[in-house]
């Protein structure tokens, strides 16, 4: 049998979740707003020159199931390349600023705050493309249902 305990976290984890379904499931709460926010997800142009509407059933479900499965991957290789260049911007900028007595966090801090503001004034050059790929994804989630 198994038994709650209050000092693990993955078990509140698990609760939540069995909760969360099972007022889900009752219909004490509604998945409508969710199902907006996909909707108008979905209606942004930026996703429709790669979804046509010939797309059958399977094929949206496979392309939800492998984004799904795909996308952890996908965001430990990205956050890892970032820790990888702040890393070495970092040992470069010790390297040539290091004071005596200065802490080693301030020059990783520094580089971190750089690539902050770096991928905020570029964001015209990424955001789009991620908007549509979040369009499409949509699509794919509302033609699955379907």
């Amino acid at each position: 049998m198994w038994s709650f305990d209050r000092k693990n976290w993955s078990h509140w984890l698990l609760l939540v979740f069995v909760v969360a379904f099972l007022l889900s499931y009752f219909g004490f709460v509604s998945w409508g707003r969710l199902g907006d926010a996909i909707e108008s997800l979905a209606e942004r142009p930026a996703g429709a020159k790669v979804f046509h509407e010939k797309i059958d059933r399977a094929d949206a479900i496979f392309m939800v199931f492998v984004f799904s499965f795909l996308t952890p991957l996908a965001l430990v290789a990205a956050f890892g390349l970032v820790a990888f260049v702040g890393a070495v911007l970092a040992g470069t900028l010790e390297s040539m600023y290091h004071r005596p007595g200065m802490p080693d966090w301030i020059s990783t801090l520094v580089v971190y705050l750089v690539l902050a503001v770096a991928a905020y004034v570029f964001r015209a050059m990424w955001v789009p493309h991620l908007q549509g790929l979040a369009s499409l994804v949509a699509r794919a989630m509302i033609m699955a249902t379907r």
